[in-house]
């Protein structure tokens, strides 16, 4: 929520709101931990990998615009596996990541950005 003051101008209570959506993302995250358990296993990093990954495609699709992002991770789920495909997971990762500083460098508000005002 971004704006609390207008969620208590339009009646509702803000405290709810933010319980509300904390419980949301609390459930989701915890979901989430669920299925990635089993393939694996429970470590205090389990995560990390697919964070940076979420991360870095969120950023160069473009925050604003669900097209973008499902543009963006297309595009470097694409590089990454015909990288893999070719030589070695650890080679992937890398193009993965080379491809994101040069996407990010060509377009710095995202795929979507030019979209918008003040876009690229």
């Amino acid at each position: 929520m971004q704006n609390a003051d207008m969620v208590s101008a339009l009646g509702y209570n803000p405290r709810l709101i933010y319980a509300v959506t904390f419980a949301i993302g609390a459930g989701l995250a915890g979901l989430a931990g669920g299925l990635l358990a089993p393939l694996t296993g429970v470590i205090p990093s389990m995560g990390v990998a697919f964070v940076a990954k979420a991360f870095i495609t969120v950023i160069s699709g473009g925050a604003a615009v669900i097209l973008g992002t499902g543009v963006a991770a297309a595009i470097y789920g694409t590089i990454s596996q015909a990288v893999t495909y070719v030589s070695t997971p650890v080679m992937g990762e890398a193009a993965l990541f080379v491809a994101a500083i040069f996407l990010l460098r060509a377009l710095p508000n995202g795929l979507a950005g030019r979209f918008f005002k003040g876009g690229v």
